[in-house]
């Protein structure tokens, strides 16, 4: 048994590394946080011109703190939407995981986490009804863990709040490749009542998962 198998099988607290490009004010009333809320509409609607856009940023020195998530050793992992996937249907997460892979940003893109069942919307739901991450990890499957064996795995997302969908799914890929590195990026991070003075933001740090099921968000000072 692996020391991450051990640990998950004791306690399941573990912490998970995560990137994000981009700032997202949901509330704050300044110029800039109106502004972010439109570009993270955008991204949401998988609008591509400005993922391709956004990504480009990643070329800039600020943008180096993503590199160790983004780069071409990565496999790079689409987090599914909320109910299952309908053929033709929307899927942000695939649309930026193979725009970072056309910029040169992933080995390769591999969709094998997939949500069976649907579980109510995190950005509709009251604060005490959101989905937990067991019932995130209870939605979810992992295929093709027999095919392919990654030894190093970022989860692709277009917004990261709390981090309970990706907690949830690093869960699942953890069961199904042990062996693997595993991290989070994501194009936008929420930051709430926040007036945020800037968009193009890259920062990385840190999601903790506990044994009682709370995720908690480190942010950078």
């Amino acid at each position: 048994m692996t020391s991450r198998a051990l640990l998950r099988e004791q306690s399941l607290s573990f912490d998970l590394p995560y990137g994000t490009l981009l700032s997202y004010s949901p509330r704050g009333n300044s110029d800039t946080a109106q502004k972010s809320r439109t570009i993270c509409g955008a991204i949401k609607n998988g609008q591509i011109g400005l993922i391709a856009q956004a990504i480009q940023h990643l070329e800039q020195p600020k943008g180096n703190v993503l590199h160790p998530f983004l780069n071409s050793e990565i496999t790079i992992v689409p987090v599914p939407r909320s109910s299952p996937l309908v053929e033709g249907g929307l899927w942000p997460s695939m649309v930026i995981a193979e725009a970072l892979q056309t910029a040169g940003y992933a080995g390769q893109v591999l969709p094998c986490v997939s949500r069976v069942v649907a579980v109510p919307k995190s950005s509709s739901s009251p604060s005490d009804k959101r989905p937990s991450v067991d019932t995130h990890y209870d939605s979810l499957e992992v295929t093709e863990g027999d095919l392919f064996q990654p030894s190093k795995i970022t989860l692709v997302d277009d917004v990261l709040t709390q981090g309970r969908t990706t907690v949830a799914c690093a869960r699942r890929l953890m069961d199904a490749f042990p062996d693997a590195e595993i991290s989070v990026f994501a194009m936008v991070r929420t930051l709430g009542f926040k007036n945020i003075t800037e968009i193009i933001d890259p920062v990385a740090n840190i999601i903790k998962y506990y044994p009682s099921g709370k995720t908690f968000r480190c942010d950078p000072d």
